[in-house]
């Protein structure tokens, strides 16, 4: 189950740590005077040390160096008076701080510390708080057991407080994490117990959102009226509230509900309201979403107009999307580079000076020491001579390695042009072999097949292009491009071909990363060598699993064989091999070029009972990497 942006508003309209007003006019105002009245007017210290933390809070999403250096004087303020609690707040920000900064280490540290004084101060709801931001990292860690065993201890903590907010956000946290560790009975019970404590103290958002998480989590169990249910109040509930945002979330679920129903015309009209406020609100990676539903939708209803105007959308805000991560992404290593830059110019000049002290240094004791002792020069040449020499051997030694490595860097950057340069030309290939296809359909007047077979295609198209200048690419990614390549050959292959691929639950299909389209080429040999030549009942299984820290890709058709397919080649006039093929094969030695672990291919002929071929067992053994 997949985290719902709304879930993210419950906790922070739950978790009582606001600390400036939600009028934007006062908060500004409020920070500037703060800040003044910090440095120059407050005399107590105890005080400064809360109008920092309250002010860190701010800049900590805006100004992060400004963030540390207000925490910073927070901390000596409150060690210098011993202010415990003040210490407490002060590494809780910290942490908040760290996460920003991508050093979590720093941040579990930070919080750790928070709480050993809040032990010590018998503060059992500022530990509630502490375990909350641990948890939120462990959770962005995906180390989601441990983050499970901190909220199931402030549960315990919590158990003489049944019905306060805080308990409510914890039971959400919870719900959350059970979520992420697809536990579907722990992840209801903990929303119904976040609703419960919401409807006790009369706390409506917190009732629509539990509500709202409900009718998804329904939604993915398939239970489509059930999903109504929840869904329906809580759209009209955050409608009354004006909240906007949630009401387009709602309408998107519903959309999904509907969907599911077959109700088209509800789900429709559901997801174009989705689609205006997300307009509306600016909130593209949304649209976007709401753009693929609705061409989900259109497709079910048959409306194949709407639904490629949908996908056009979709991709021209995904592209939009893209770019303008492309340039921040830019921005930031280059911000990187140069800060890199300045330190290291820093350190190499600091080294720079402690060398040049160091030689001034030891040619004063040489110049004294000519001076007292005439003959120690002829001793003092002959040694200067031997360093002189095992300098100059030195530079030699560099000068080469220095060559070598330029070497071995133009021979890889030859073999990455060779690999794109390959991937270029397989590119057509494959273009050309699915248009043929689609221009049979069209002699053959078969309409509705050729605009079915052409919106997959475009589809496909798009996954491929937006994958082609990538060395890697998810499982899952590829699992999606071999999924639609093959609802495009099950169409042309009518009721005579069925797949199936199947996928071990230890993959991890998001993290886990292998070479882009490195199995299409073997399904494709399958399909074409193996079972294009059997009449009926052709069948392809495609097994995915995690053998010895490798992914195991097995591919079994149950064709003509190998042996059968080579003498079919044979008697053919134009006996050549296979473009793709020997692409394949190319690009294999490429990718296996200079690494340990390499790409390994078998095929094994499979035969029946009688000794006849029965198919064939292509086995792909990749190297993963982790993202």
């Amino acid at each position: 189950m997949k985290l719902r942006p709304i879930f993210y508003i419950l906790l922070f309209l739950t978790s009582g740590q606001l600390s400036f007003s939600q009028n934007p006019t006062i908060n500004e105002k409020f920070i500037d005077s703060s800040y003044q009245a910090t440095l120059n007017y407050t005399k107590e210290d105890s005080v400064k040390v809360e109008l920092l933390n309250k002010l860190s809070a701010k800049y900590v999403t805006e100004d992060l160096e400004k963030a540390d250096s207000i925490l910073l004087l927070a901390l000596k303020i409150s060690e210098k008076i011993e202010y415990q609690q003040g210490l407490a707040n002060t590494y809780t920000n910290f942490s908040s701080l760290f996460v920003r900064k991508g050093e979590y280490d720093k941040a579990v540290d930070a919080i750790n510390q928070a709480k050993i004084i809040q032990a010590k101060l018998n503060d059992d709801e500022g530990i509630i708080y502490a375990n909350q931001n641990l948890a939120r990292i462990y959770i962005d860690l995906n180390e989601l057991e441990k983050a499970r065993e901190i909220l199931e201890e402030n549960n315990e903590l919590l158990s003489n407080e049944p019905n306060s907010n805080l308990k409510a956000s914890n039971h959400f946290y919870l719900a959350n994490t059970y979520s992420a560790l697809n536990k579907v009975d722990k992840t209801i019970e903990n929303y119904l117990a976040a609703r419960s404590i919401a409807e006790h103290n009369n706390f409506q958002t917190g009732i629509n959102i539990a509500n709202a998480s409900l009718g998804g989590i329904e939604i993915e169990r398939r239970n489509f009226n059930k999903a109504l249910e929840y869904l329906l109040p809580a759209l009209k509930s955050f409608q009354q509230m004006g909240q906007t945002v949630n009401v387009a979330y709602s309408y998107q679920s519903l959309a999904k509900a509907y969907l599911g129903l077959e109700n088209t015309s509800s789900a429709i009209a559901s997801i174009d309201k989705a689609i205006e406020i997300f307009k509306d609100q600016e909130l593209y990676k949304n649209l976007k979403d709401a753009y693929d539903l609705k061409t989900q939708i259109s497709l079910k209803d048959k409306n194949y107009t709407e639904a490629m105007e949908a996908l056009q959308l979709k991709y021209a805000i995904q592209d939009s999307i893209l770019s303008i991560e492309k340039t921040k992404a830019i921005k930031e290593y280059q911000i990187k580079y140069e800060t890199e830059k300045t330190e290291r110019e820093k350190e190499a000049a600091l080294k720079t000076a402690q060398l040049n002290a160091l030689e001034r240094d030891r040619n004063q004791k040489l110049f004294i020491g000519t001076a007292i002792i005439a003959g120690l020069l002829i001793l003092s040449g002959i040694f200067l001579y031997s360093r002189f020499r095992e300098k100059k051997k030195a530079e030699l030694i560099t000068m080469e390695l220095k060559e070598t490595q330029k070497r071995l860097a133009l021979e890889m950057q030859y073999r990455q042009s060779e690999l794109k340069a390959l991937k270029a030309q397989m590119d057509p290939h494959f273009i050309f072999n699915a248009l043929n296809s689609i221009q049979e359909y069209i002699i053959l007047n078969q309409k509705n097949l050729a605009s079915d077979y052409l919106g997959k295609f475009a589809g496909l198209m798009r996954k491929y292009l937006h994958h082609s200048d990538k060395g890697l690419i998810s499982i899952r990614e590829e699992i999606d491009c071999l999924n639609i390549y093959l609802e495009l050959e099950e169409v042309r292959f009518e009721d005579s071909f069925k797949y199936n691929i199947t996928v071990d639950k230890a993959v991890n299909q998001e993290l886990y990363h292998i070479p882009t389209m490195i199995v299409q080429p073997y399904v494709e040999n399958a399909l074409k060598h193996g079972l294009l030549h059997k009449k009926e009942d052709r069948k392809l299984t495609i097994t995915i699993q995690e053998v010895n820290n490798k992914i195991e890709c097995i591919i079994v058709d149950n064709g003509i064989g190998r042996e059968k397919a080579a003498q079919l080649k044979k008697n053919r006039l134009d006996n050549h091999q296979s473009f793709a093929t020997q692409a394949t094969e190319i690009r294999l030695e490429l990718l296996n070029y200079g690494k340990e672990q390499k790409i390994g291919v078998s095929t094994v002929d499979l035969y029946d009972e009688d000794k006849n071929a029965s198919g064939t067992k292509v086995t792909l053994t990749i190297p993963y990497f982790k993202k």
